[in-house]
């Protein structure tokens, strides 16, 4: 088993909840990256974490954040929970950083994090940019996954108890836990699977069949609020089905931000031969480190969509 030690800082953004910032000898960033990982992630745990780190320009620090739903939390959690929480360590930052650039970043499931703060009403500190990096179907990766009988087995399960008024009961074990990693109440279940013929559920963000209508909901309304927005989807994602075309999802999910008027960052798009998580070392984790840095640098300059 392989160990690693990074330096940092950890602080506590709220009285239960900690976010870790990584430091660098000889740099007193006034903007911060804030990341958001996915199912089953916490902190050092995206294996390109700190190389990205390392990577970004001087004037940035990077931030893993822990929210409730991490590492096996999420099962029990909700996007809503967690822009809430996310609102927190936003303002804690900003308050931190006067007059700074915030930015936040997710990987997986955390771009559904991202896009829901950027898109949905509340009021919460406002971000100057999103990256959306591996912004998968979690419908289309459980559809792959399961068994197709399962699939709607579960899903029926999940609908009852809805109705029973047990959505915030825990599923059985078999339902989740040895496929997903953790166990899942039965609202959270139909948020992630989300089943036909509506596919209603809050974490259906960027599944293929949509219509840009779909988009326009989320997409559309980030845009209108003026966040500047990078999509660095993985060209060799072991998650999303291979029937799924790849650069057409991503131009709709551009479409419908660029035609609401969205700054659009010139790096977005796919990275060719990237997994889900970015694992792999060289050119590949280099060209991430590329794109991130150059839409980090447009945002602090304002110049994001420009040309």
């Amino acid at each position: 088993m392989s160990t690693t030690k990074s330096p940092g800082i950890l602080h506590r953004y709220t009285p239960r909840l900690v976010a870790f910032e990584h430091t660098r000898n000889g740099s007193s960033p006034k903007n911060t990256l804030l990341f958001i990982p996915g199912l089953n992630e916490g902190l050092l745990t995206t294996p390109y974490i700190q190389s990205l780190s390392a990577a970004l320009p001087s004037s940035y620090s990077l931030v893993e954040v822990l929210l409730s739903s991490s590492y096996s939390g999420w099962g029990h959690s909700s996007l809503s929970q967690d822009v809430e929480e996310m609102a927190h360590c936003v303002e804690y930052f900003q308050s931190l950083r006067t007059g700074g650039k915030t930015v936040l970043m997710g990987n997986s499931t955390g771009c559904q994090d991202v896009l829901r703060y950027i898109s949905s009403e509340g009021l919460r500190p406002i971000v100057d940019g999103g990256i959306l990096q591996a912004p998968v179907s979690d419908r289309e990766a459980i559809q792959m996954i399961y068994p197709q009988e399962d699939y709607r087995r579960y899903n029926d399960l999940a609908q009852g108890w809805i109705k029973e008024g047990k959505g915030e009961e825990t599923l059985p074990n078999e339902v989740s836990l040895p496929i997903l990693g953790a166990r899942i109440t039965a609202k959270r279940w139909l948020s992630l699977a989300s089943p036909g013929p509506e596919h209603k559920g809050e974490d259906d963000m960027f599944s293929s069949d949509f219509e840009p209508a779909r988009f326009q909901s989320t997409f559309g309304i980030a845009a209108r609020r003026g966040v500047g927005l990078m999509i660095l989807f993985s060209g060799s994602d072991g998650f999303v089905p291979s029937t799924v075309d790849k650069e057409a999802l991503v131009a709709k999910m551009e479409k419908a931000f660029v035609d609401a008027g969205g700054k659009l960052g010139r790096g977005s798009g796919i990275i060719p031969g990237a997994s889900h998580t970015v694992k792999e070392q060289g050119d590949v984790r280099e060209e991430l480190h590329r794109r991130v840095k150059d839409f980090l640098e447009d945002i602090d300059r304002g110049t994001v969509g420009q040309i």
